[in-house]
């Protein structure tokens, strides 16, 4: 990392701390609120938004610690059942449209990092261009699905997965009764977070999935085989 910096014109510490895990995880949140920093003080430069958009946009920021740690109190025993549910399978695809496709191909990373297991993320969009064709009966489907733009098309999307008979694992906001009716499992995340925040809080269930997932299989997710990094447990 100082190699990095000293080589750098410019530079953002995002003061996470180190990385314990192999399988980064609050590295990659907080990269997401560094991020997510940056966009709303070029917005400010540039003038895109308000005085008023601006300090709301700043105060929902400002929240996003207590956000991560209320999903976490709230969904954690939630995860731990799905875990135990969802062990045996064999293999697992992750759903999402727009921003939430990046949460998905991080989802299917701590995934394939901590239990081996063939995953395989993809915008929800294009399903029809092959995925449809190796979906199976039971096969679990994680969708990820915040009350943005993008919720009616993914409602579509999640019907269309269970017509071919896959079951349905939902990361949806407090409240949605409409993907509730749908999803053979969800994890709720707080509603109210603006969509460019809200994949901080949208990561969240699915490193605790990877998890306890690696748990319930007997195996040790804070030591995946084959990976290194600099900083490792000790």
């Amino acid at each position: 990392m100082h190699a990095c910096m000293r080589v750098s014109r410019a530079y953002i510490c995002q003061q996470a701390g180190p990385e314990i895990g192999v399988a980064a995880t609050k590295t990659f949140t907080a990269q997401l609120s560094v991020l997510a920093q940056l966009a709303l003080m070029l917005a400010e430069k540039r003038g895109k938004l308000s005085h008023v958009e601006m300090e709301n946009y700043k105060e929902k920021l400002r929240q996003i610690p207590d956000v991560v740690e209320r999903v976490i109190h709230t969904q954690e025993d939630k995860v731990k059942q799905i875990a135990r549910k969802y062990r045996d399978k064999p293999y697992f695809f992750f759903f999402g449209r727009g921003i939430s496709s990046a949460i998905a191909l991080e989802g299917t990373l701590k995934l394939l990092e901590t239990n081996y297991l063939p995953s395989m993320a993809y915008p929800v969009a294009e399903i029809e261009h092959g995925i449809i064709n190796v979906i199976q009966s039971g096969a679990p489907a994680i969708f990820i699905c915040p009350k943005d733009d993008t919720h009616k098309k993914i409602i579509d999307d999640i019907k269309e997965m269970k017509g071919q008979g896959a079951s349905i694992i939902a990361v949806i906001e407090e409240g949605d009764e409409e993907i509730k009716a749908l999803a053979d499992d969800y994890i709720e995340v707080v509603k109210g977070v603006p969509e460019f925040l809200c994949p901080i809080q949208c990561i969240v269930p699915l490193q605790l999935f990877a998890y306890y997932m690696a748990v319930e299989r007997g195996l040790d997710p804070d030591r995946p085989r084959h990976l290194t990094k600099a900083v490792t447990v000790k």
